[in-house]
C-alpha cells in the first residue's frame, strides 16, 4: 500500500479551495503573500513576558512597603526586560509589544514607589530629634522594668 500525503485534505464540510482558505484565515495561520502556504502563529516575546512578570512583583514588593528594596531591584529588572521585550516585538514572527509596556508601566511604577518608600524611611530615621525622642523613650522604658532580684522576691515561695 503506497503512503498518501494528507495535509491536502480540506477541513470543511463545503471542500472547496475557498473554505479551506476561510478556515485557515481564521486560525491565524493563512499567508496573504503565498496562496497555498501556511506559516506557523507569531509568539509572544519572552522577554516581554517577564518584563511583566517583574513590573508585576516590584508593584507588588512595593505596595507592601517592608520589601521595598526588592522593589528597586525587580523595578529595574523589569524595565530592561520591557526595552528588550519592545525590541524584539519589532522582529516578524514575534508579538508582545502590549505586554512589553505593561511590564515597563508597572516595572516604573514599582520602581518609583520603592524608591519613595526606601527615601520616606530613610528621612525618618535620620533625623536627629526623632531619634533622641526615641532614645529617651527607651531609656525611660529601662529604668522602669524591674530588676531579676525584684521579681524573684516578688514570687510566692
Amino acid at each position: 500500500m503506497a503512503k498518501h500525503d494528507t495535509s491536502h485534505r480540506l477541513n470543511d464540510a463545503s471542500g472547496t479551495a475557498a473554505g479551506a482558505d476561510t478556515t485557515a484565515r481564521m486560525a491565524g495561520t493563512h499567508r496573504t503573500d503565498a496562496p497555498g502556504y501556511e506559516t506557523r502563529p507569531a509568539k509572544t516575546s519572552a522577554a516581554a513576558v517577564f518584563a511583566l512578570v517583574f513590573g508585576l512583583a516590584a508593584l507588588f514588593c512595593a505596595l507592601t512597603a517592608i520589601l521595598s528594596p526588592a522593589a528597586v531591584l525587580f523595578g529595574v529588572i523589569g524595565i530592561v526586560l520591557g526595552v528588550v521585550g519592545l525590541k524584539m516585538a519589532k522582529r516578524v514572527g514575534v508579538t508582545g509589544r502590549g505586554v512589553a509596556i505593561g511590564g515597563l508601566v508597572t516595572a516604573v511604577l514599582g520602581l518609583l514607589i520603592g524608591a519613595a518608600v526606601i527615601g520616606g524611611v530613610s528621612a525618618l530615621v535620620n533625623d536627629e530629634q526623632r531619634l533622641d525622642q526615641l532614645q529617651n523613650r527607651i531609656d525611660d522604658l529601662r529604668t522602669e522594668v524591674p530588676s531579676t532580684d525584684e521579681l524573684r522576691s516578688e514570687l510566692p515561695s
